[in-house]
C-alpha cells in the first residue's frame, strides 16, 4: 500500500513551501474556466485564489514532488511510486533509473499542467488533449465515465493515428504505467481546481475564504475533501462502466456483403443517421460548423454572435492562455485512418459510446424485448456498420460504366 499524508498535515506543509524562498517549479491556475466561472457569479479575490493554490499544492503536491492525499479509492487508482518515476526534471538516479518522462515524452505538446497546452500545442492539428475536464475520447466507457486504466495504456502504446501523438510501445512496461498514472494525477488534479471553482462560486458569499486565515488546515471539509472523493469515486468506477462487447458474428463470403450492405443502410437511416455529419460520400463533409467540448468550455461559439463581440471574446482567451478555437471535422471514413484504433472492437466501441467531448453521439439501443419494428440498433446492427465502415477505405467511388458513381447509389 502507498504511503499516504492526511490532507490536514498536508495543508500545513503547504503553508511551509509558500513561505520558501527557494523557488520551485509550480503548477499554475486554470485561468479560462477561472474566468468563465466568474462571469456566471462574480470575480474571485486574490485571496480566494490563493486558497485554491494552497489546497492544490497540499493534495497534489509540485511537478517536482508530487504526492497523493489520503482518500479511499485513491491507492487502487494511483501507484506513488509511478508519479515520482514521472515526474520531475529529466535525468536518472544513482542506480541509472530514470526520472522526468512525463517532461521528456509529453510536456511539450501537454503542458505542465495537463492544460493542452504546452510549447508545441498552438502549432498542432488536432490540438494535443487537456486532460483536466477528466473527458477522454476514445475509450471503452460510455459518454460522461471516465477511461480505464487499459483505456489510457492503449492510447500511449499505439498513438493516435492522423495526429501528432504517438506510439510509445518502444519504452519499457514500468515507464509506460508510470505515464498512465501520471495523466490520471493530472486529470485528477484539474477535475478537483475545476471543482473547487465551481463550488466556490455556488456556496460561498462573495469574497469568503476558503481556508482560515490563522488555521490553514481549516479548509472547508465539503468544498475540498468529498469533492476530492467524488472525482476519485468516478475514476474507480471505470473500470466496471466499460462496455461489454458482444462477439463479432463471423460472418463469411455472401453473408459478409450482405452485412456491409445492411450497414450502408444503416449509416443513411433515420436511427444511425451517420451521414448528417460524416456526409453523402463519407468524406467527413457533412456537419463541418461544431466545436469539442473544450473549445465550447469558455463559449459556446456555435450561437449566433455579433462580429465586435466575437472578436473580443477571441481576444480575451487569448489573454487568458487559451488557443484559437478550431471547429472539430467529422471523420473521412474513406482515409483509412482511425485515429481511436482500427480493431472491429474499436470501432465498435465508438459506435456505440460515442467520442467523449465530441459531438458524435451514442448509439441508439433497441431494449431487449423491443418490437421488430420498434427504433433503436441491436449488437448486430451495430456490426453491420462496423463492416460497412471498415469497407470504405476500399470501395471504389468512382463511376463503374453507370452514369452515378458508386457513392450516388448507397441509399438503393
Amino acid at each position: 500500500m502507498q504511503k499516504q499524508i492526511p490532507l490536514s498535515m498536508l495543508l500545513l506543509v503547504a503553508a511551509v513551501l509558500v513561505g520558501c524562498d527557494t523557488p520551485i517549479a509550480m503548477y499554475t491556475l486554470d485561468a479560462v474556466n477561472i474566468r468563465k466561472q466568474e462571469k456566471a457569479s462574480e470575480e474571485f479575490t486574490p485571496e480566494q485564489k490563493q486558497d485554491v493554490t494552497d489546497i492544490l499544492t497540499a493534495m497534489f503536491g509540485t511537478p517536482d514532488d508530487p504526492h497523493l492525499p489520503a482518500v479511499d479509492g485513491m491507492d487502487e487508482l494511483i501507484d506513488i511510486d509511478n508519479l515520482r518515476l514521472a515526474a520531475g526534471p529529466v535525468g536518472r538516479d544513482r542506480s541509472q533509473r530514470p526520472h522526468g518522462l512525463y517532461r521528456e515524452h509529453c510536456v511539450h505538446c501537454h503542458g505542465t499542467n495537463g492544460d493542452g497546452r504546452g510549447p508545441t500545442a498552438a502549432f498542432l492539428n488536432p490540438y494535443p488533449r487537456d486532460y483536466r475536464m477528466g473527458v477522454f475520447k476514445f475509450k471503452s466507457t460510455p459518454k460522461g465515465a471516465r477511461p480505464t486504466h487499459d483505456d489510457l495504456r492503449r492510447l500511449l502504446l499505439n498513438g493516435v493515428a492522423g495526429t501528432a501523438m504517438p506510439s510509445f510501445k518502444l519504452l519499457p512496461e514500468s515507464e509506460v504505467e508510470s505515464l498512465v498514472d501520471y495523466v490520471k494525477y493530472l486529470s485528477l488534479r484539474g477535475e478537483v481546481e475545476r471543482r473547487l471553482y465551481e463550488e466556490m462560486a455556488i456556496e460561498l458569499d462573495a469574497g469568503e475564504r476558503l481556508l482560515d486565515d490563522e488555521d490553514l488546515a481549516s479548509a472547508n471539509e465539503f468544498l475540498v475533501e468529498d469533492v476530492l472523493a467524488d472525482v476519485v469515486e468516478k475514476w474507480n468506477e471505470a473500470e466496471s462502466q466499460a462496455s461489454t462487447v458482444p462477439q463479432r458474428p463471423n460472418w463469411t463470403g455472401e453473408e459478409k456483403l450482405a452485412s456491409i450492405a445492411r450497414g450502408k443502410q444503416l449509416f443513411y437511416g433515420a436511427v444511425a443517421n451517420c451521414v448528417k455529419c460524416h456526409g453523402e460520400s463519407q468524406l467527413g463533409d457533412g456537419e463541418k460548423t461544431d466545436y469539442d467540448d473544450w473549445t465550447k468550455d469558455f463559449h459556446d461559439w456555435t450561437k449566433p454572435i455579433e462580429a465586435d463581440k466575437k472578436a473580443e471574446l477571441l481576444a480575451e482567451l487569448s489573454s487568458l492562455g487559451g488557443l484559437e478555437p478550431r471547429n472539430i471535422i467529422p471523420r473521412n471514413l474513406r482515409s483509412g485512418i482511425y485515429r481511436g484504433g482500427r480493431r472491429p472492437v474499436d470501432v465498435y466501441w465508438r459506435i456505440l459510446n460515442g467520442i467523449d467531448g465530441s459531438p458524435m453521439p451514442a448509439a441508439m439501443l433497441k431494449a431487449p424485448d423491443a418490437a421488430p419494428d420498434d427504433k433503436g440498433l441491436t449488437s448486430d446492427d451495430i456490426w453491420h456498420i462496423v463492416d460497412y465502415v471498415l469497407s470504405l477505405p476500399y470501395e471504389n467511388m468512382a463511376t463503374t460504366g453507370e452514369d452515378e458513381p458508386v457513392y450516388a447509389r448507397l441509399r438503393q
